[in-house]
C-alpha cells in the first residue's frame, strides 16, 4: 500500500510538472507574438520558428520531465485534498510567472534589437534563441515547485540528454547555411550568444523568488 500512494504522488508530481512547463512555455510564446503586436512591432517570430519551438524545443524535455525523478521528501508530504486538482495557487503562479517573465525578456530583447538598428531577420533569430534557451532554463526550474533549481540540478539524466540534444539542434539552425534559409535565422557573434544566454537566465532567479514566496506563504497558514 505504501509503495503505491509512492508511485500514485510521484506520477501526479511528473503530471503537474509536464502541465506547468507546456502551459508557461505557451503563455511565453502568446505574450511575446501580443506584445509585439499591440505595440506595432512586426512578427518577432515566424510561422516555422513558432512549430519549431513547440514541436521540437517544448517536446522532448516536457517528455523527460514526465519522468522525472521522484523526490525525497515526496512521502514525507501531507495528503493532497481529494478536491484538490493538478491547478492549485502555486502551480498557476509559477505558471503565470514563468509565462510572463518570458514574453517580457523575449519582447524587451526584440524591441531593443530593432531600435538598435540591427536587421529584423537578426532581431528574429535573437528572440528566437533567447525563447529556446528560457524554455531550456524552465525546464529544470520546474522540476519542482518547492525545491530550488539547485536541489539535484541533473538528477534526470533524460531531460540532460533531451536539452543537450535540443540545444545541438538550435546551434545548426542558427549556422548551418541551408538551415539558415528555411528558419529564417542568420549566424549571431559570440557577444551576442552571451547577451542571449544572460537574457534566458534571468529566468532562473525570477522562478526561483517565487517558489520561496510561495512556500513562506504556504508554511504561514
Amino acid at each position: 500500500i505504501v509503495a503505491a500512494v509512492e508511485a500514485g504522488r510521484g506520477v501526479f508530481a511528473n503530471i503537474r510538472k509536464y502541465l506547468m512547463y507546456l502551459l508557461a512555455a505557451n503563455l511565453g510564446e502568446i505574450g511575446l507574438l501580443l506584445g509585439a503586436s499591440v505595440l506595432g512591432r512586426p512578427l518577432p517570430l515566424s510561422a516555422v520558428q513558432i512549430l519549431y519551438v513547440n514541436l521540437a524545443t517544448d517536446g522532448l524535455p516536457a517528455l523527460a520531465l514526465s519522468v522525472d525523478p521522484q523526490e525525497p521528501d515526496l512521502m514525507r508530504r501531507l495528503p493532497r485534498s481529494r478536491q484538490a486538482g493538478i491547478f492549485t495557487r502555486p502551480v498557476v503562479t509559477l505558471i503565470a510567472v514563468g509565462g510572463a517573465w518570458s514574453a517580457i525578456v523575449t519582447l524587451g530583447l526584440f524591441t531593443w534589437t530593432l531600435s538598435a538598428d540591427r536587421e529584423l531577420e537578426e532581431a528574429m533569430t535573437i528572440t528566437f534563441a533567447t525563447l529556446v534557451l528560457i524554455e531550456f532554463f524552465k525546464a529544470y526550474s520546474f522540476r519542482s515547485d518547492r525545491h530550488s533549481v539547485l536541489h539535484r540540478p541533473l538528477a534526470n539524466r533524460w531531460l540532460n540528454l533531451a536539452i543537450a540534444w535540443e540545444l545541438l539542434l538550435v546551434l545548426l539552425v542558427v549556422n548551418v547555411p541551408f538551415l539558415q534559409d528555411a528558419f529564417g535565422t542568420v549566424s549571431l557573434s559570440p557577444q551576442t550568444w552571451l547577451l542571449v544566454a544572460g537574457a534566458a537566465l534571468t529566468i532562473v532567479p525570477v522562478l526561483e523568488v517565487a517558489k520561496r514566496v510561495l512556500n513562506r506563504s504556504a508554511a504561514g497558514r
